[in-house]
């Protein structure tokens, strides 16, 4: 489940539409993107600033990235090919974060690419996913993946 997770919040947080990111990672049990947002809450107040999803994107990094060398590629693949279709997603993610054109997404790369996931939950903009925002999200992932 975490790598479904994982590999969800790289393609949601590297598309700029949910629908694709939905899609693309299109299984039985869809996963619940909003507990993305909830795990990165570190200090438990209910309440998720940028820096600590930002915080939770460098973590999900580090799960990721076997080898430890500092990038996600077809080297640390045994995490990612889970399922037969992760190869995709693996090229796909690469494709869409990596910068450079090298194969391989850095840790900058992953860490700090625009969010859509952070950013469709907080709908006022103020950098701050509070209770009333996260509520709202669920709703919306939930009546997505009703369709």
């Amino acid at each position: 489940m975490r790598l479904i997770l994982a590999l969800s919040l790289v393609l949601f947080t590297a598309t700029g539409c949910v629908g694709m990111a939905v899609r693309a990672i299109a299984q039985p049990g869809k996963p619940d993107l909003s507990q993305l947002l909830t795990r990165a809450d570190a200090n438990g107040d209910g309440i998720v600033t940028k820096a600590e999803f930002t915080q939770a994107r460098a973590k999900m990094f580090d799960r990721l990235d076997r080898n430890h060398d500092g990038y996600l590629s077809a080297d640390d693949k045994p995490r990612f090919s889970f399922r037969k279709s992760s190869n995709g997603r693996l090229q796909q993610m690469v494709l869409m974060l990596g910068k450079d054109g090298d194969g391989r997404v850095s840790r900058d790369e992953f860490v700090n690419s625009p969010s859509l996931l952070f950013e469709r939950a907080d709908t006022n903009h103020d950098g701050v996913v509070d209770a009333a925002e996260l509520t709202a999200f669920r709703t919306l992932m939930a009546s997505r993946d009703n369709r």
